[in-house]
């Protein structure tokens, strides 16, 4: 009820403002950019560009620049021509009163014969070059999304890739693949986390670390990506940032339940660069101290971005990005006994990303992109029972990588193409980590384990790409990367091969094969000398994919897939258990580690997109799949994200510039768990899981419905977004897990998020 009564506030108030009684003048901005062959990234002179709906329009001069001034506010579609390439339309360009919004527009070479059929411009450009399964989202559809909270790992969520496990988490299962599978990029460069509340070895957390204010695009590879991607075997999340605005000093203020902050950007060197920074911060423990809120957990975080960019010439650019964030979180021992909960204590986490970036144009011939960057994580924590007051678990870990890539895109011709690139990585690591002598899952004793040594190894890797169109209408792109460690000593060959078939204009066939190799983190390597011995996990993909152009804004995919997982850890000490799945969601320690294991996913995926070119966008997906793994055991049993179906409906309406209306609701499959021994944990004040029910339960069904409304308010040369969107509309008490409680020495049962309003406002200037 109150998430209703905050709705019904929030449509009151701002259905009476009058924004023209707040501010006066004229509410146009202009639209400026750079047309470019999307392959070479070279300036297309004299490309046509026009505004959907209107008459206004330009040709770009002789460097493909354009500028089309005095553009009444709105949401608009731009439509680019130019010959020899597909005409593409892009849609959801915002213009802001009083500002210039930059669009850059990428075009791509026609596959098919001049004269053979009449194309017709459409929102899907390059779908035959993508990696198989890509999806990429514009900045406009992240911003508005129904589940975002500013939130990239909750909005690829949405897709049909990735499993329904929990709304508290930001954990990307995707087909299949635990969070220690999954690889990020910002503007070329490895990013280990996207998330503020880093797991150790793995890829999830509790909120994003991003600012969705900065993004240009995020292009999210569910499987067979291509060979210039090593290290990970389910998925690669590509995200680009804009740049700053290389035309005047604009800026950004929001707040939202979730914490405060703002941006600022600006030209550089009379414009030939831009510059962006962003700071956040969250006010959970200000809230918590102000208003005297009994609460165990006082968590907090902060970060920081900043992005410069220098032009050195018309063919060599200059980028810098740095990404920091800073997260704490307190349990009060006296607090955590009063509330029931097992386990007291701190962690503070501390992330940083530095890179720069050259990017060097070879005109028409293709252009090179090189990078060198510095990440480092540092967890320090320490975890006692309330119980016994003995330290459960600590973690005094920094974890460093600097990173030098190259890769270089030489066009040989109209229809072929070759990818050439090289990177090196040096790690050093100071591990210490620490698990206390304890039951294991199946109430054996296991000694503790503590774990303090530095490490400091390299990695080299290579990869090379043809892609070649044979006939008109036929399109092949095979690879091969090879990459070696002298942490484990050894070296891996990874072939790729993807083949595209145009059948015409609207429709496009696609089938990829790639094998995935992936080193085990340092956090389960460090445990065990012999751990080095372990072969690295590999799986193998196996997609078919269909595209059909239902409309010029509306498509059609359809995918099966296959995913065979070899030369996975076991141990022997818990046969019936996975330990990539039990390690990506508790951690832990090991003292003996085989690489036998085995697992697969299948699974076929539909998904119909529209574009928000006139009133309505929308997406509606569907999967069916399964996943299942052999244990130690050597019994076949299903994974632990193992939903088997999902379907999910997300869309809106925008009737005016000023607001706009969006929904989701998803339905999934209930997740597999193992049920709890009560008499064995009962006896044993822990929780102790059946051995002979391992993930043979399945929880409930997920189901949730979330609303969005955006009232935008457009002033001289500023705007307001005000926002509500409620999570779980009608309550739906989602199972997130059961969990055993020592302190109560009963089982519980822990549920995702209710009924959730999420209140926003966003000043431009």
């Amino acid at each position: 009820m109150n998430g209703i009564r905050y709705f019904a506030i929030i449509l009151f108030f701002t259905s009476f403002l009058n924004p023209t009684a707040l501010g006066s003048g004229p509410q146009a901005g202009s639209l400026h950019g750079t047309v470019f062959d999307g392959e070479s990234k070279s300036p297309l002179p004299y490309a046509n560009i026009m505004i959907v709906g209107t008459l206004l329009g330009v040709s770009a001069d002789e460097y493909g620049k354009y500028l089309i001034p005095d553009i009444a506010v709105g949401s608009y579609s731009v439509q680019c021509s130019y010959l020899g390439y597909k005409p593409l339309i892009l849609a959801d360009v915002i213009i802001k009163p009083g500002r210039t919004t930059t669009l850059d527009i990428p075009m791509t070479v026609t596959s098919l014969e001049a004269g053979e059929v009449s194309i017709k411009a459409n929102c899907f450009a390059n779908v035959e070059l993508e990696p198989v399964a890509a999806a990429t989202m514009s900045y406009e559809e992240l911003r508005r999304h129904p589940n975002s909270a500013g939130d990239i790992s909750r909005i690829i969520m949405a897709l049909p890739s990735v499993a329904k496990v929990n709304d508290v988490e930001t954990a990307l299962i995707v087909r299949g693949g635990s969070t220690l599978e999954n690889a990020f990029y910002v503007d070329g460069v490895p990013v280990p986390n996207i998330n503020h509340f880093p797991s150790q070895g793995a890829s999830s957390g509790a909120m994003g670390l991003i600012n969705v204010d900065f993004i240009e695009d995020v292009k999210f590879m569910p499987g067979g990506f291509p060979a210039r991607f090593g290290d990970k075997m389910s998925s690669v999340t590509e995200i680009s940032l804009r740049e700053g605005n290389r035309h005047e000093f604009t800026g950004q203020l929001d707040m939202s339940m979730a914490g405060a902050g703002g941006g600022v950007e600006g030209p550089l060197a009379g414009g030939k660069g831009s510059w962006m920074f962003s700071a956040h911060r969250s006010y959970f423990d200000l809230l918590i101290d102000l208003f005297e809120v009994e609460a165990s957990t006082t968590p907090f975080y902060t970060d920081f971005q900043t992005k410069v960019s220098y032009d050195l010439s018309n063919r060599h650019k200059l980028t810098m990005l740095d990404i920091a964030g800073f997260d704490v979180s307190r349990i009060d021992r006296e607090k955590a006994i009063e509330n029931k909960e097992g386990y007291y204590g701190r962690g503070n986490w501390d992330v940083n990303t530095f890179g720069l970036g050259w990017q060097c144009l070879w005109g028409s011939h293709g252009y090179s992109q090189t990078t060198f960057s510095h990440n480092i994580t540092a967890w320090d924590s320490k975890w006692s029972k309330t119980t016994t007051d003995m330290v459960e678990s600590s973690e005094y870990t920094t974890e460093q990588q600097f990173v030098l890539r190259s890769d270089h895109h030489l066009l040989l011709g109209i229809r072929s193409a070759l990818d050439l690139g090289v990177d090196a990585v040096l790690q050093d690591a100071e591990l210490g980590n620490f698990w206390a002598s304890n039951l294991d899952l199946l109430g054996n004793q296991i000694p503790a384990i503590n774990v303090s040594r530095d490490i400091q190894a390299g990695s080299f890797g290579g990869h090379a790409s043809l892609r070649k169109e044979w006939l008109p209408r036929f399109i092949t792109n095979t690879g091969v990367r090879a990459d070696y460690s002298d942490l484990t000593n050894r070296g891996t060959i990874s072939p790729r091969v993807q083949l595209s078939y145009i059948m015409d204009e609207r429709t496009t066939l696609n089938a990829a094969y790639g094998r995935y190799y992936q080193r085990l983190p340092l956090v389960v390597l460090s445990q065990n000398d012999k751990f080095k011995d372990l072969k690295d996990p590999l799986a193998d993909h196996y997609i078919l994919g269909f595209s059909r152009l239902l409309s010029m804004n509306t498509r059609l995919t359809c995918e099966a897939y296959a995913k065979e997982y070899s030369r996975m850890p076991l141990d022997p000490d818990q046969p019936p258990f996975f330990v990539i799945d039990q390690f990506a969601k508790s951690g832990g320690g090991h003292t003996r580690l085989v690489d036998s294991g085995k697992a697969w996913t299948r699974g076929v995926e539909v998904m119909v997109q529209k574009k928000l070119v006139e009133r309505l966008f929308g997406v509606v997906s569907g999967s069916i799949f399964r996943t299942r793994y052999k244990g130690y055991d050597e019994i076949w049993r299903d994974r632990s994200y193992d939903n088997r179906w999902m379907f999910t409906i997300e869309g809106g309406y925008k009737p005016s510039r000023s607001w706009e209306y969006s929904v989701r609701w998803v339905y999934a499959g209930g997740a597999p768990y193992t049920p709890f021994d009560q008499t064995a944990s009962l006896a044993a004040g822990e929780g102790i899981r059946d051995a002979n029910r391992v993930n043979k339960e399945r929880l409930p069904d997920y189901h949730s419905l979330n609303l969005r409304v955006d009232r935008r308010f457009h002033f001289h040369s500023s705007d307001v977004i005000c926002y509500l969107n409620i999570w779980n509309v009608y309550n739906r008490k989602n199972i997130a897990e059961y969990t055993w409680s020592i302190v109560e020495n009963r089982q519980r049962t822990s549920y995702q998020w209710g009924i959730l309003p999420v209140i926003g406002i966003e000043y431009e200037f």
